[in-house]
Formats: structure tokens, sequence, C-alpha cells
């Protein structure tokens, strides 16, 4: 695979050659307040401040929402650092092929999409409940294990989508990008692993029995 040399930014303010650090700063206070505001303690203190109405049907779409703006706001701010060190930058010749494989990266991240239950990952399956009579009987959170479509290959194909967008994003590897890759990686190895957890608190011996056949986030790979 033909690279250019690699390269070093000169000259660069020290703000812009803490860069990299503060790409992992972002994501570690992103990952953090993400990770405590979806835990079944801090559901539960909200439970006991606002009723038990407004954890069950309410609190799912404001975490959703809340979730989304402090996202791009954190994308934004990440995509502004500069790098100081490009490492590799891939030769002309390529950049085609990384267009191809990022647009499938992408077409993949969507098929996942719709593996799931759009109305109850963002909230609004919940709210619309509001509208119902007797809803304090009903139990929105019984649903069954998703096994089927890629779930029968991975565990968790919308994570895998999400690296290979970003890991097919751009032709040119700096510190920054490296960063990037790594807290992803990172984040979404330990939201997973306590994702995994919940399920195998809520399903019991089928989830234990799918995670035992199934691979993690590559087929074949565990």
């Amino acid at each position: 695979m033909p690279i250019l040399p690699k390269k070093l930014l000169s000259g660069l303010p020290l703000a812009d050659k803490m860069n990299s650090s503060f790409c992992f700063i972002i994501w570690a206070i992103f990952g953090l307040q993400h990770s405590i505001l979806a835990r079944p303690f801090f559901k539960s203190n909200v439970k006991n401040l606002f009723g038990n109405k407004f954890e069950k049907y309410i609190y799912p779409f404001i975490y959703f929402l809340v979730q989304c703006i402090i996202f791009f706001a954190a994308y934004d701010l990440i995509r502004n650092l500069k790098p100081e060190v490009i490492y590799f930058t891939l030769d002309q010749r390529m950049e085609v092929i990384v267009y191809i494989l990022n647009r499938i990266a992408n077409i993949f991240l969507i098929v996942t999409v719709f593996h799931f239950d759009i109305g109850r990952f963002t909230g609004i399956t919940q709210l619309l409940e509001l509208t119902k009579k007797n809803n304090e009987n009903m139990d929105i959170s019984n649903y069954s294990l998703n096994t089927s479509y890629l779930y029968r290959y991975i565990r968790h194909p919308m994570y895998l989508g999400i690296i290979l967008v970003y890991l097919t994003s751009t032709t040119v590897y700096s510190d920054i990008y490296f960063a990037n890759v790594f807290s992803i990686i990172f984040y979404i190895d330990i939201g997973s692993y306590f994702e995994e957890k919940t399920l195998l608190r809520k399903f019991g011996m089928d989830y234990n029995l799918y995670k035992l056949k199934t691979k993690k986030f590559i087929p074949f790979i565990r």
C-alpha cells in the first residue's frame, strides 16, 4: 500500500500540541455522563424525585434528546481539533477505495438501526404510552430477546458499524485520528460490557446461551 513519508507539523502553538489530549478528555467526559445517566442507580434517583410515571415514560425520551445534543457538541469540538502529527497519508489512488468502503460502512450502520425498536430506543414509544389509558398497568419493558438478522451472527452490530464508519472516514492518519479510534473502541467495549450485564439480568439464561454461541463484534472472532 503506497504511503507518503511521515510528516511532523512544526511551529504549532502549545494548545494545538495538546489537542490529542483534549480529544481523550472530551470523549471521557461524554462517556462518563452518558453512562451515569443510563445507570439503574441514576434512574432510581429520577424515580424517587419525579415519580414512577416520569422515569418510566418521559425520562427515556429526555435522555435520548440530551445525549444527541451533547454528542453533537462533543463531535463539533473534536472535529475542529488540529493534529500535531500526521503519521502517514494514503496515496490519492487509494482515496476512491476508502470512499467506497466508507459508503459501505455507512449503509451497514443504517441497516443495523432497523434491527431494533427505534421508537423504544429514542423513548418515543414510552412517551406515547402516556396517552393510553391504564398505562400504569402496562409493562413497556416486556419485550423479547432479538436474535434475528445480524444479531444471529454478532451481538453488537450497531457498535461494529460505528467503528467501521470512523475507520474508513479519512485517508490522513494523525494523532487525532488514532486518539478518536482508541476512545471510540474503548468506550464501546466498556459500554457493551455494562449493556450485556443489563441484558443478562433481564433475559437470564436465554441471553447467557445467546452470548455463548454468538460473537461480540466480528463473526467467528470472540
